[in-house]
């Protein structure tokens, strides 16, 4: 793939293009314009083959880095799933500004490693119809040290770490550009062998579960068989009646599927017809599908993280240059 961009010459990089970047088993780099108003038209992908020592990642980027021209770039990393744990506790009684804090303490029990050793990031989760049921608050913990090798690699590789996000907050983003973001939409996401079902409106994030099957489970079998094809329309159907009757936030009328990979589509549109609602293809620019369509055993998931923390950091400066 490095071979192929020299070829092209030199990228075409605007000065306030962002970088989104999803280090995973596969490398995906994004670079976006950095205007909000088109904030789909993402004009560079690379999708490639990660090593797993820190030395080879470096190395890939760092050539990465380089065939795009955008050295000392701001780059936001998206965690892929797997590599975070993502839980919902009562939100403690306290300040905002002692929420980590509080959040830490709840939480210790709940991770398979020391909670000292973990870096913690919280959000509130919507309010359901049910007044009396405490304030939830969802907690992602990550260890402190992958986090900050990632940084590391990206730092020494010539880009400006500003932000650390995770995949379900990608999603959220690039859902964002399906427009109507008034209306609840529930989004079927899957990597390679896990996936994630997310319901968002306006923005926020009310429901996210986590699905231990992934893009190998899908066959080109009918969708009454065994496996994925008879449980994820359950899982689809579960989530949309959970949220329809706990939420007062409209009701969902559609399901976006990515990533838009042709054996995965043609089942989520019968999943959807069991499930009685529309499917729409949570497509990339289309510069980026088939820049990263070219390694179908991996990158593809990647590349739909790595352009959602992009947008993340566009939305992050935008409100800057208003402050400004």
């Amino acid at each position: 793939m490095l071979e192929k961009l020299k070829s092209l010459g030199p990228a075409r990089v605007r000065n306030d293009s962002v970088v989104g970047l999803c280090l995973n088993r596969a490398l995906a780099v994004a670079v976006t314009a950095a205007s909000p108003a088109s904030p789909a038209t993402a004009s560079h992908v690379l999708v490639e083959e990660l090593p797993t020592e820190s030395l080879g990642q470096i190395k890939v980027l760092t050539k990465a880095v380089a065939a795009y021209g955008i050295r000392g770039r701001a780059a936001a990393i998206t965690l892929s799933p797997g590599s975070y744990t993502l839980l919902q506790i009562e939100r403690p009684p306290v300040e905002d500004e002692e929420l980590v804090a509080a959040a830490r303490w709840r939480v210790k029990n709940m991770l398979d490693y020391p909670v000292d050793e973990a870096v913690l990031q919280v959000f509130d989760a919507p309010q359901p119809n049910e007044r009396q049921r405490s304030p939830m608050l969802n907690v992602v913990a990550a260890p402190a040290r992958a986090v900050r090798e990632l940084v590391g690699i990206v730092r020494k590789a010539g880009l400006v770490p500003q932000k650390v996000t995770v995949a379900e907050f990608a999603l959220r983003d690039l859902v964002s550009l399906e427009g109507s973001e008034s209306a609840p939409a529930v989004t079927i996401f899957l990597t390679a062998r896990a996936g994630m079902i997310q319901v968002t409106r306006s923005g926020e994030i009310y429901l996210s579960r986590r699905l231990d099957y992934g893009l190998s489970s899908v066959k080109p079998v009918d969708v009454l068989a065994t496996g994925i094809h008879n449980t994820l329309p359950l899982e689809l159907r579960r989530t949309v009646d959970y949220f329809d009757s706990h939420f007062s936030a409209g009701n969902i009328r559609r399901i976006l599927a990515g990533p838009a990979e042709n054996n995965f589509m043609s089942f989520m549109r019968q999943a959807a017809e069991i499930v009685g609602l529309d499917v729409v293809p949570l497509e990339l620019n289309a510069e980026l599908h088939r820049a990263a369509s070219k390694s179908p055993d991996y990158g593809l998931p990647e590349a739909y993280f790595a352009l959602g923390g992009a947008l993340s950091l566009q939305q992050v400066n935008a409100v800057r240059q208003v402050a400004v």
